[in-house]
């Protein structure tokens, strides 16, 4: 032990605590509060600045962010509205034009089938009118062939 206390004894100290020590000490705080004074404390302030325009654009996004759902929601809202309209009218609009299909398909059947009626009354009479012509025609045409066919002249 006493070898380990003569080479303690004998060996330098790491720190000198003499006027250098006080000296370099002082430099430091005064190069400390220099730099603080001048790089430091600009520094924060901008630092600071920027997070708070940043904290800022970020809530301005949250409030424009809310008020875009609030508006999107609205014109859903209005849209459903307006679809659920349009349905009804366009399905008011395809009960109307069904009736409408039917009344005017009725009529024209009513038409067709009275039209129709009057040409088979005109056809029955214009029938009858040529009967009685071609059983007029019927002697003669007879007389004409039976003379043909006996080459002379037949008579009634």
């Amino acid at each position: 032990m006493q070898n380990v206390l003569a080479l303690l004894a004998n060996e330098r100290p790491l720190i000198n605590i003499d006027i250098t020590l006080l000296l370099n000490a002082g430099v430091w705080f005064v190069l400390f509060f220099f730099l603080r004074a001048t790089l430091w404390r600009p520094m924060l302030a901008l630092i600071d600045a920027r997070e708070a325009g940043t904290e800022g654009a970020r809530t301005e996004a949250a409030k424009l962010d809310g008020e875009a759902k609030a508006l999107k929601a609205s014109l859903d809202e209005k849209l459903t509205v307006a679809r659920t309209a349009a349905a009804k009218a366009r399905d008011a609009l395809r009960v109307e034009g069904v009736a409408r299909e039917a009344e005017i398909i009725g009529k024209a059947r009513t038409d067709i089938a009275a039209t129709v009626e009057k040409q088979r009354a005109e056809i029955a009479v214009e029938r009858t009118r040529l009967l009685g012509e071609v059983r007029a025609l019927v002697p003669e045409l007879a007389r004409d062939m039976a003379s043909r066919v006996l080459r002379r002249e037949v008579r009634s």
